[in-house]
């Protein structure tokens, strides 16, 4: 069955854009047809992950000056996945993120029925099995047309207070709203704190209680992860990483959500 997932935050800095990176190359290598876009167009990072260089940026694709076909990039032979991985990556240069940040709600009332195009092209043209997007943190209009286009939202949210709180905000202010199926994925969760809620049954379960919501999965904070920066795709590179085993957990139960 197909399913459009977006990976989404209340603030920067839990670790999405290399969840959704890790849980896309996964997908791809299982023999998944994949496409993944980068709609975090304040601060676009996927480029940095996947280093391709794409003939359009999404940006010139919601401007209406070329097709979602031209906006993708086939990386499934840099990593030799058995599926399709189509990466769409959003234009990092400071006057396009400026140029976004200006766009009025008129604008972005039309790049959401461009979105939803999009969708029904990568589907049925490209034949993509999943569609990941990689939002923006909060409440910023091109995060919510991604959530209005997706199926299935992921949550990713770590323990402190700042990100609790503003994750319940986010819950009761957009997903309500919305009415997308919507799951909480913890990360960078130290282990002791695990470990003190009983394991990550037990932390799940604590989770569950406070916001109402499934949690996907648990990962760890690992330590190795912070020194690489973010930059390296665990699930190609090192597939028998803890973190690795984490993603296709995360994987199987998207596939049942």
């Amino acid at each position: 069955m197909k399913k459009s997932i977006a990976i989404h935050s209340y603030k920067g800095g839990t670790g999405k854009s290399s969840i959704v990176a890790n849980l896309a190359v996964a997908y791809a290598k299982q023999g998944s047809n994949v496409c993944l876009l980068d709609y975090d167009f304040r601060a676009p990072s996927l480029h940095v992950l996947f280093e391709v260089k794409p003939q359009h940026w999404l940006n010139e694709f919601l401007e209406g000056d070329c097709k979602i076909e031209e906006a993708t990039v086939d990386a499934a032979q840099k990593y030799g996945t058995k599926g399709k991985l189509m990466v769409g990556l959003a234009n990092p240069s400071s006057d396009s993120m400026r140029e976004m940040m200006s766009k009025d709600r008129r604008w972005e009332m039309k790049a959401l029925h461009k979105t939803l195009s999009a969708k029904k092209t990568i589907f049925n043209d490209l034949n993509a099995d999943y569609l990941f997007f990689d939002t923006g943190p909060g409440m910023y209009y091109s995060s919510i047309n991604a959530l209005a286009s997706s199926d299935v939202v992921a949550l990713v949210m770590k323990m402190d207070k700042f990100d609790v709180e503003g994750t319940r905000e986010l819950i009761k202010g957009i997903y309500k709203a919305l009415g997308r199926k919507t799951g909480i994925l913890l990360n960078k969760i130290p282990t002791q704190r695990i470990s003190s809620e009983g394991g990550p049954e037990g932390m799940a379960k604590l989770i569950e209680d406070t916001f109402e919501l499934p949690v996907i999965g648990t990962i760890p904070c690992f330590c190795e992860l912070m020194a690489t920066g973010g930059r390296i795709i665990y699930t190609y590179e090192q597939p028998q990483h803890a973190f690795s085993q984490a993603i296709l957990r995360i994987a199987k139960r998207l596939e049942q959500f």
